[in-house]
Formats: structure tokens, sequence, C-alpha cells
């Protein structure tokens, strides 16, 4: 019975989905430190999430005009990176 639990205890461990952040979803492929800022310039550029968000609305960069008016991702990177 023990060893049956726990195959079926494995089984529903390894089923359950990952769930990488926001961060490391959609912002890090860029902000790696060539192409964009890496998760650290961008920490020392802006000293609270806040500061970050607002930077990220504001951005004229191209690259970013699809998270410009996505304030939720950008409110939950600002969460991860500022934790």
């Amino acid at each position: 019975m023990r060893k049956i639990l726990g195959a079926l205890f494995l089984t529903a461990a390894f089923a359950l989905p990952a769930s990488a952040g926001v961060w490391e979803a959609q912002c890090a492929g860029c902000h790696n430190g060539s192409l964009a800022p890496s998760k650290a310039q961008l920490k020392a550029k802006y000293k609270s999430a806040k500061e970050f968000v607002e930077a990220g609305k504001k951005s004229n960069n191209p690259m970013m005009a699809a998270f410009k008016s996505n304030v939720k991702a950008l409110q939950d990177a600002a969460k991860e990176l500022y934790k």
C-alpha cells in the first residue's frame, strides 16, 4: 500500500505544471545585458518598483510597445525584481 501511495504522490508532484514568473517568461530573454539592460542594471537605475513600472510605461523602445499598455505584467515583473 505504501508503494502505491508513494507512486501516486510522485506522479502528482511531477504532474504539477511548472510556472515561471513574468520576468523569466517575458522579460529575461531581452533584458540580458546585451539586447536590453539586465536585471541588475534596471535595479540600479530604478530604485523602486513604482519607478520601474513608470519607466516601462513611458519607454520609447519599439520592443517595449507590447508591454507599455500591459501594466499588470509590468507590475508583476516589478514585484519579482524588487522583492
